[in-house]
């Protein structure tokens, strides 16, 4: 940790929300951390200077936001770092740090530090060597993924336009508050955070509502998980679906951390290491995280009744069929069993938004008719980005009036 300490951190702006929630929990150890700039054009006209086109839109722009950092009039290598994660397994994610460290090479900048912790190891090196950390970060991923689930079961039906968001910002920087302070203890930190959260969830239901909440076609959302939740990326897609009349509900970050655990397990079992120390300290690790997650998730129980998220285990058993986790690793197979637990949730249609010509999307696309027509013909379309804007409106307009007619002739499916 020490190397990071008097350098300014930028963490890649995924998800607004749960960067800014990173950022906090950062802090919370002395480190000057804070989310990427924002994405827009110059993003992508940046990063085009140092990439040939192959690379998949999510390195594009990530790259393109550090690369608005570098070439700052105030930049100073020697005080940077760019936190950029990587992954093994069959994705462009793990080129995404070597390829910045060669243009940092190539520019004559190497001073930066580019901290890039693994799903090798269930990205446990993130914690620099605290557990205090460990459980602030993955609190910050919680977090951010309650306060997203929230906004956007209330957003579409609110009456007047904009109050939905103010609050879920405000919120942001309430629980953003209680994540930087390295001053108190995990136990302390923790009821702090339910304390916030219960008031947050009463701001939330105060907003005056058009609507009743739940009662416009439910959309669930999967996909590559950078493109999912930024909006440049996507063309801020979310809100095209719910000015089209639809309601959005989105896989949460904190799925892909359950299955790096899960991953991490099973590579133990094949080495041979089922009863070992290592598979000891993942199982400690799994039943801290459950703890945290069931109490921060409490004061929400009742309104999380109606969105109730598959554990990972089951999501896997879902595409067992199709993509068996142990052949067909990644994406691929979460979006699969994902879909699979949004129809058995009461979803009337699902979107995947994946990268042009990303190998987890094509196969997904190539997975979903077979599993619609299992499922009771609930619709399934694939979009795919690239950085070049298109008719989104036409084509979602086409899928949300496949979306309506199911929601209209479906039959209720027993709950797995």
């Amino acid at each position: 940790m020490s190397s990071l300490l008097g350098r300014r951190m930028y963490i890649p702006r995924m998800s607004s929300g749960g960067a800014m929630c990173m950022a906090a929990a950062f802090q919370s150890i002395g480190v000057d951390a804070r989310p990427s700039p924002d994405s827009d054009e110059e993003t992508l006209r940046l990063a085009a200077q140092f990439t040939t086109g192959e690379e998949c839109l999510p390195q594009r722009v990530v790259l393109g936001n550090f690369l608005k950092v570098i070439t700052s009039d105030d930049f100073d290598g020697s005080r940077t770092a760019f936190l950029l994660p990587t992954s093994s397994g069959p994705c462009r994610f793990g080129q995404y740090a070597p390829l910045l460290r060669k243009i940092l090479r190539d520019m004559n900048i190497e001073d930066v530090i580019v901290f890039s912790p693994t799903s090798s190891d269930g990205y446990e090196t993130i914690s620099l060597g605290s557990i205090q950390f460990q459980r602030t970060a993955w609190r910050a991923v919680v977090v951010s993924d309650i306060l997203r689930k929230m906004l956007l079961m209330y957003r579409p039906y609110e009456k007047n336009p904009g109050s939905t968001d103010r609050v879920h910002d405000d919120a942001l920087r309430s629980v953003c508050r209680i994540l930087s302070d390295g001053r108190v203890d995990s136990s302390k930190q923790l009821k702090e955070l339910v304390g916030t959260l219960e008031k947050i969830r009463d701001c939330f239901l105060n907003i005056e509502m058009n609507e009743e909440p739940g009662t416009r076609p439910l959309v669930g959302v999967v996909g590559e998980i950078y493109l999912r939740f930024n909006t440049f990326s996507n063309q801020n897609m979310i809100r095209r679906i719910e000015a089209q009349g639809g309601e959005v509900w989105i896989a949460d970050i904190s799925e892909w951390v359950w299955y790096t655990n899960i991953e991490e397990k099973r590579k133990l079992r094949e080495a041979g290491r089922g009863f070992s120390l290592s598979m000891a300290k993942k199982k400690v690790k799994h039943v801290i995280q459950l703890h945290d997650e069931k109490a921060l998730l409490s004061p929400f129980k009742k309104i999380f009744s109606t969105r109730p998220e598959g554990r990972i285990e089951k999501i896997l058993r879902y595409s067992l069929p199709y993509l068996p986790s142990t052949m067909a690793l990644g994406e691929m197979t979460l979006n699969t069993g994902k879909a699979i637990d949004f129809y058995h949730a009461g979803c009337d249609g699902i979107v995947d938004i994946s990268p042009f010509s990303c190998m987890n999307g094509i196969v997904s696309e190539v997975i979903y008719p077979h599993l619609s027509r299992d499922h009771n013909n609930i619709p399934i379309r694939i979009f795919y980005f690239d950085g070049v804007p298109f008719d989104l409106d036409s084509d979602l307009e086409i899928f949300m009036e496949q979306v309506r007619a199911y929601k209209e002739k479906k039959s209720i499916p027993n709950m797995a």
